[in-house]
């Protein structure tokens, strides 16, 4: 308590200072010529689905815009962790939900293909709580923010943790062309992406952005070679993306305007383990390579494939790994304005994705190959979704939003797992899922302007949702289980009192309320248990202050927030009944409470030199919490609850006052742009940015051996821009510290055994590792515009 509280009277102190000077409409600032205004004073956000001011805007926000997004090279989801504070985003294998996302600490659904993920993607008006969408929206982003905390009011359900809004950019109002290549040196990865854009009548333009890119791969297979498990590919992970999107915008100035966009994405790998290593061997060796595996993070990984005698048995399970994934996006939006204050917006959306992959999850060798696995998992989503939405914009002290939604889902999911590489045996029966949902809202807001610097605004949102799973075996028997439908129900009301004395300070607070949708564990396992999960709660309160200051060259922010979340999802490690292996599962885990702050800061020291910090603690801890063991804890670690049998082992322990896995404590950003005009043309730019994260858990066992330690990267670049004839070139430079670490961590099947007793052997773990340094060459050239 007593850092918490040097943190936020540090930030308030600064906070405050800037917004004294922000009072005095900064003529003295102006006397002195400091410089130009801080990049970005004037950027525009859209958190209350309406277009806002950052200062102006009573939401905690973090926004990366166009010139970032160009300066920094950044054309994945993934690059946003070194830029926003809390932010946590990467790949994950073995599962078609494709990556990890996590605000403040919150964020579920990886290992789930079924699952809603607490923190959502919202692209151009459409909304999917999926993490695999980010690849569809890496392309021509014109911004991108990160809005913290519950969101349910304005975005709906799946937003406990947080919404990730991506605007693509738009057809102009004159012909535009661009393309830009790239080179990774470490990973010899080549990309090209570019867009053509241009008016097609008075009323009408079209935009088309393309990309593609070809990856050999950042890590080495050390894998022995001249045996049936031996990999073809050496370098890892030999990623193939491509996609693009078309848009069409029609406005004639007149009361009705439409936007259309139509976007696909295809991904190629070698397979979801491509980046998986051991992390820890508690014995001074792996269980299942005791000679090959250095139980190390570093460049190698150790990966088998399957093998040929899997498909003898299930044909889906292929010898070599793969992983394929297609994604469509279409998202309609129309406004039609009633009158000069009365706005009617229609948002119409689909999301589909087709993926597969086949793969071996345990790192053994030949010597073990009786512990060599062959696992395939398909996924199909198909999404439907349609909000209504009436806005006001009057003069006077009132106005307000209302609105309704609807979705439609249905999720087809195929798992078969085996082991055994020389003599197969059933792991996981070949089995169907298939989950239909129906999810609808209605929600309004009203805002009353009580004096014309104070605003008080509220409202709520009512969601109605029911879930349905069906399971069918490898003949298509069907096969039934406890509980095959679940219904929802909530409302979440938000309020917040902003107070604006000028436009260039903003000070409020307000309570909010989200949630996060239950559903049904797909995936191994006996389909004929109760494989349901309850939706998840949180609420709360925030405090924040936004000031622009010393003649709009000062930018800061400070947010006090405090939420408790009750039935928070996890995803835990549930071992068999059999005795076979474990399942990965999402379970409620009581309650948790969240508190923290978060500051950040952009400067222009000049016009030639900009500075920019974001500093964030958050103390996430649980409150409530009998979570599983993890394989090879012994009743002195504390896996002392729960025996199923009298006299049996314990299957649980208290995690009660325990940090929530994947929270680091502090993290810290902080870099600076320096750009050097030669004349009035050109111009040399040169930028670094640093990032901090203290250590965290990488399960929800919050086992020993998972614990990442903290660690810094850091970003640089230096890019020569000449505008008149449109052309840049520059070197980028991401993670030149070459940290290897990871976000999330598995215990490695068939290693631990004794859970629960008083004599254990410890399981050795793994983790899917993030990329190391990255050394870029990129070259643009664009046309029109500028």
């Amino acid at each position: 308590m007593k850092t918490i509280s040097i943190v936020f009277n540090a930030a308030l102190l600064g906070s405050l200072l800037a917004s004294t000077s922000a009072f005095a409409q900064a003529p003295q600032a102006a006397e002195q010529g400091a410089g130009a205004a801080v990049p970005g004073s004037d950027i525009v956000v859209t958190a209350r689905r309406r277009e806002e001011t950052l200062i102006g805007a009573p939401v905690a926000v973090s926004v990366v815009g166009a010139a970032d997004l160009q300066r920094r090279a950044i054309v994945g989801m993934d690059n946003l962790v070194q830029s926003v504070p809390q932010l946590l985003i990467s790949e994950v294998g073995a599962n078609p939900q494709g990556g990890i996302v996590l605000i403040r600490g919150i964020g579920v659904g990886e290992a789930n293909p079924f699952a809603d993920q607490a923190v959502s993607f919202n692209v151009d008006g459409l909304q999917v709580s999926r993490a695999n969408i980010r690849r569809v929206a890496e392309v021509d982003m014109a911004q991108v923010e990160v809005l913290k905390g519950p969101q349910a009011l304005y975005f709906g359900k799946n937003s406990p943790a947080g919404i990730i809004v991506i605007r693509t950019n738009d057809p102009g109002d004159r012909f535009e062309a661009g393309i830009n290549a790239s080179y990774e040196f470490v990973g010899d990865e080549g990309r090209l992406d570019g867009f053509v854009s241009t008016p097609i009548t008075d009323s009408l333009g079209v935009r088309l952005a393309l990309f593609g890119s070809h990856m050999q791969g950042y890590f080495r297979n050390s894998y022995p070679q001249n045996n049936i498990y031996a990999p073809d590919r050496i370098r890892l992970p030999h990623n193939k993306d491509w996609g693009g999107r078309l848009t069409l915008k029609f406005d004639n100035g007149g009361p009705f305007d439409a936007k259309l966009k139509i976007s696909r994405s295809s991904v190629r790998t070698e397979g979801g383990e491509a980046a998986v290593q051991t992390i820890a061997c508690p014995l001074g060796f792996s269980q299942l390579a005791p000679a090959l595996d250095n139980c190390r993070v570093d460049k190698y990984v150790f990966r088998p494939d399957s093998g040929p005698n899997f498909g003898a048995f299930d044909p889906v399970i292929t010898d070599r790994p793969y992983a394929d994934q297609d994604q469509t996006l279409v998202s309609l939006e129309m406004n039609y304005a009633l009158t000069d204050q009365l706005t009617l917006t229609s948002a119409t959306g689909y999301y589909g994705i087709r993926a597969s992959h086949s793969s071996s999850f345990v790192l053994a060798d030949p010597d073990h190959a009786a512990r060599i696995t062959g696992g395939y998992q398909k996924l199909n989503t198909d999404e439907y979704s349609q909000e209504l939405r009436l806005a006001s914009d009057f003069e006077g002290a009132f106005n307000f939003m209302i609105g309704a939604y609807y979705q439609d889902t249905k999720l087809y999911h195929v798992g078969s797992t085996m082991y055994n590489g020389a003599a197969p045996l059933v792991l996981g029966q070949h089995e169907t899922h298939i989950q239909n949902g129906k999810a609808w809202s209605v929600f309004g807001q009203l805002s009353v302007e009580i004096v014309p610097t104070l605003e008080l605004s509220g409202g709520g949102r009512y969601s109605d949702e029911k879930k349905r799973i069906d399971n069918f075996g490898s003949a298509g028997d069907f096969i039934p289980t406890i509980r095959p439908h679940r219904k929802w129900h909530d409302f979440s009301p938000e309020a917040t009192l902003t107070w604006r004395p000028t436009d260039k300070f903003t000070l409020y607070g307000g309570y909010k309320h989200g949630f996060l949708s239950g559903g049904f564990n797909a995936g191994t396992g006996n389909p004929r248990n109760d494989r349901s999960y309850d939706q998840q709660k949180i609420e709360g309160f925030e405090v924040g202050v936004k000031a622009l200051a010393l003649d709009n060259r000062l930018r800061t922010g400070l947010v006090l927030y405090d939420y408790t979340s009750t039935g928070l999802q996890v995803t835990a490690t549930i071992p068999r009944e059999n005795g076979t292996g474990s399942d990965q599962v999402v379970v409620n885990a009581g309650k948790a409470r969240i508190r923290g702050a978060e500051f950040e800061a952009t400067f222009a020291a000049s016009e030639v030199l900009t500075l920019r910090t974001g500093l964030a603690y958050n103390h996430a801890r649980y409150k409530q919490f009998s979570g599983p063991c993890y394989p090879g804890q012994s009743i002195a670690m504390g896996c002392d609850q729960q025996q199923l049998v009298a006299g049996g082992p314990f299957t649980a322990q208290n995690l009660s006052g325990q940090r929530l896995f994947r929270a680091p404590d502090w993290s810290l950003q902080g870099g600076f742009t320096a750009s050097m005009p030669f004349d009035a043309d050109r111009r040399l730019s040169l930028s670094s940015d640093l990032s901090y994260s203290s250590g965290y858990y990488g399960q929800a066992t919050n086992k020993p051996d998972s614990w990442q330690k903290g660690y810094a990267l850091l970003d640089a670049n230096l890019t020569y821009f000449d505008d008149a004839r449109g052309f840049s070139i520059g070197v980028v430079g991401r993670n030149l510290t070459n940290e290897y670490y990871y976000f999330r961590s598995l215990d490695q099947v068939f290693t631990g055994s004794g859970t629960g007793t008083a004599t254990t052997t410890p399981s050795d773990t793994m983790a899917l590792i993030n990329r190391g340094r990255q050394v870029m060459l990129r070259v643009g050239y664009r046309l029109g515009g500028r």
